[in-house]
């Protein structure tokens, strides 16, 4: 008899101590589920394979901002940085296609027939020369490896295949009428940044990226103004956390 009472008292135990642990998952598993990973206001949020290559980045906040000013690649920095957001790019398709459409709707509504918008990117330090005979070498002559982007969150490998089919040149700024081949001059200044071209309408151009100098908000001539000009950016962030 006091054998079964011992045995009894024993798996009594047993089964309190296993339910206690159960409970304690279950716990933990509905704290899990109380939290989620949320894009602030105005921003869409997008889910990544987190890699090397984009600083094991799992989702990222994109915000497309229009402006009714033209800015330069510097003040759209600033604005980014400004509500703790940095100057982005996109890393896939459907990331590239949220952002034509968000612009594309903007210059529709303005009736704006074409423009562009800045993007995160620069021209690798390398490269940033008039020296004609590194630019035509590797990796300078190279689409894949003449940009870089400034934040490791996003992995370009994407975004560099989206060049418009001439780009990115050299795009020697001040741009003059005189033979190729005295460029470069003396106070030419090479397209170190990255606009998106915006085009609605024309599929050869819409969303397709370009080198520009990095100042020029609007272009000096206005054969080009319009398709250079540049009337937004993108900033990206991380997401924030959310308990509710």
């Amino acid at each position: 008899m006091k054998r079964w009472i011992v045995f009894a008292a024993l798996c009594f135990c047993i089964l309190h101590v296993k339910a206690f642990v159960i409970d304690n998952d279950e716990s933990c598993e509905s704290e899990e589920k109380q939290q989620k990973m949320k894009c602030p206001k105005h921003y869409k949020g997008y889910y990544r394979q987190p890699t090397a290559t984009n600083n094991q980045t799992k989702m990222w906040c994109l915000r497309v901002v229009m402006v009714n000013v033209s800015v330069s690649e510097l003040a759209a920095q600033q604005a980014c940085n400004a509500e703790g957001a940095v100057l982005s790019t996109f890393a896939s398709y459907d990331e590239q296609k949220h952002i034509v459409r968000h612009a594309s709707k903007y210059f529709r509504y303005n009736n704006i027939t074409q423009g562009s918008i800045w993007l995160d990117g620069v021209r690798i330090e390398q490269c940033r020369t008039l020296n004609v005979t590194q630019q035509i070498a590797a990796p300078c002559n190279d689409k894949t490896k003449v940009f870089d982007i400034t934040d490791p969150r996003t992995d370009p490998k994407y975004a560099w295949t989206q060049w418009y089919r001439t780009a990115p040149s050299w795009a020697y700024w001040p741009v003059r009428t005189e033979e190729y081949s005295t460029y470069p001059t003396v106070d030419s200044i090479t397209a170190d940044c990255v606009q998106m071209w915006i085009y609605p309408g024309n599929d050869d151009r819409n969303g397709q990226l370009h080198a520009i100098h990095c100042d020029m908000a609007v272009p000096p001539y206005d054969f080009e103004k319009a398709l250079f000009t540049n009337y937004g950016y993108v900033c990206g962030r991380p997401p924030v956390l959310s308990f509710y």
